[in-house]
């Protein structure tokens, strides 16, 4: 079960556990920034450990994904909360990745690098390569061989 109301409350899923961190494909360590402060030139390549909701999906010439996302923070137990100014980054990677794995509403915690801006709702948002994706479930019980209870990195399909 996914969590639906995800974008608005707090989910309980843990975030900060080094086991629930996707690895960084490179040894840079990344920096603690928020999509407002991603958007300026200094941010240009600075790599980002974020986590947000997946409110968009889009394919892109070139076998590439991107996913609109609702940036969430988390608090000291690892509880996801959803800044009250409503945050929005884009996260593009090549492949694809599973539908029954990653739709809207879907939880993420990514780990990339700041590429540029792009216009979406007529406010510029940061853009991030991927070079990880996890992915967070909120189920309590079931198997976690069932899509929506999956929780842990995601492979995209290479094209």
């Amino acid at each position: 079960m996914l969590c639906a109301a995800a974008l608005a409350t707090a989910c309980g899923t843990p975030s900060d556990r080094a086991a629930d961190r996707p690895a960084h494909s490179a040894d840079t360590p990344s920096v603690k920034l928020s999509p407002a402060q991603a958007l300026t030139p200094r941010a240009q390549g600075t790599r980002v450990h974020w986590r947000g909701g997946v409110s968009a999906i889009e394919a892109q010439e070139g076998d590439r994904q991107c996913f609109t996302l609702l940036y969430a923070t988390s608090d000291e137990r690892g509880m996801l909360q959803w800044p009250r100014d409503e945050q929005q980054f884009i996260a593009c990677g090549t492949g694809y990745y599973d539908r029954d794995l990653v739709a809207q509403f879907t939880l993420l915690t990514l780990d990339g690098r700041v590429t540029g801006q792009r216009m979406f709702l007529g406010k510029p948002v940061p853009v991030i390569e991927i070079d990880a994706l996890y992915r967070h479930s909120d189920c309590l019980q079931g198997s976690e061989k069932s899509p929506e209870c999956y929780s842990g990195l995601l492979q995209p399909r290479k094209p």
